[in-house]
C-alpha cells in the first residue's frame, strides 16, 4: 500500500511538471518574436499575484517527486540487486524494436536522468531568472547573450536528451500508475508519449541552436 501511494504521488507531481514544462516552452517560444513580444510575457509572468504560490507548488511537487522517486528506486534496487544500467545493457541485444529499446532504457534510467535535470534546472534558474537583465534588450538580450556561448548552449542542449527520455517515459507511465489507461490504450499511447516527449526536447533544443546562429543582439 505505501509502495503505491509512493508511485502515484510520483506521477501526480511528475503530471503536474509535465504540464508546467508544456506552458514553459510555449512562453519560450516567444523568444523568436523579438525582445517587446517576450519581455512583455516575461514581465506579466512576474507582475502576475499567482506566480509566488505557482512556484511554491512546483517547489513542492519537485521535492515530492524527487523524495518519491528515490524511495520506490532503492526498492527496485533491492529487488533487482543487478544495477539498473547494467541489466539495460545486457538485455539491448533482446530488444525488437528502436521504439522497445528506447521505452526500456528511459525506464531503467529515469533516476540517474532526473538527477541530472535537477542540477540542470538549478542552474537554468540561477541563470535566467536571477540573471542581470540590465543589459540591452532585457530579458531577452540576456538569454540571447547567454546562448551566444557555445559552451552555455552546448550544455543547454545536453541536458534536454535526459528530458526527452524522462518525459517520453514519464507521461504514459504516470497516466497508467494512475489507473487512467485500459490495458490495450498502453502501447499507443506509450508511442505517444515518446513523440510528445521528444518533440518538447526539440522545442526547447532549438532555442540556443536559434540564439547561437541567427539571433542578432
Amino acid at each position: 500500500m505505501v509502495s503505491i501511494l509512493k508511485k502515484a504521488i510520483m506521477a501526480v507531481t511528475g503530471l503536474g511538471w509535465f504540464v508546467y514544462v508544456v506552458l514553459h516552452l510555449a512562453g519560450n517560444l516567444l523568444l523568436f518574436k523579438g525582445p517587446e513580444t517576450y519581455n512583455a510575457y516575461s514581465e506579466f509572468l512576474v507582475s502576475n499575484p499567482l506566480i509566488i504560490p505557482a512556484e511554491l507548488g512546483l517547489l513542492v511537487f519537485l521535492v515530492a517527486h524527487l523524495a518519491s522517486a528515490w524511495r520506490v528506486t532503492r526498492e527496485n534496487s533491492a529487488a533487482r540487486p543487478q544495477p539498473y544500467l547494467e541489466r539495460v545493457l545486457s538485455r539491448r541485444g533482446g530488444t525488437t524494436s528502436a521504439s522497445g529499446w528506447f521505452s526500456t532504457f528511459a525506464s531503467r534510467t529515469m533516476w540517474y536522468g532526473g538527477v541530472l535535470l535537477l542540477f540542470f534546472l538549478i542552474l537554468h534558474v540561477w541563470m535566467f531568472k536571477y540573471g542581470d537583465r540590465s543589459g540591452a534588450h532585457g530579458l531577452w538580450g540576456l538569454v540571447v547573450r547567454s546562448f551566444k556561448n557555445p559552451w552555455i548552449s552546448a550544455i543547454y542542449i545536453a541536458a534536454m536528451l535526459p528530458l526527452g527520455f524522462h518525459l517520453s517515459h514519464g507521461f504514459a507511465s504516470a497516466l497508467q500508475t494512475l489507473g487512467l489507461l485500459k490495458p490495450r490504450w498502453y502501447p499507443g499511447v506509450r508511442r505517444l508519449s515518446q513523440v510528445v516527449g521528444w518533440v518538447l526536447a526539440a522545442g526547447f533544443i532549438l532555442l540556443p541552436l536559434w540564439a547561437l546562429l541567427f539571433a542578432e543582439v
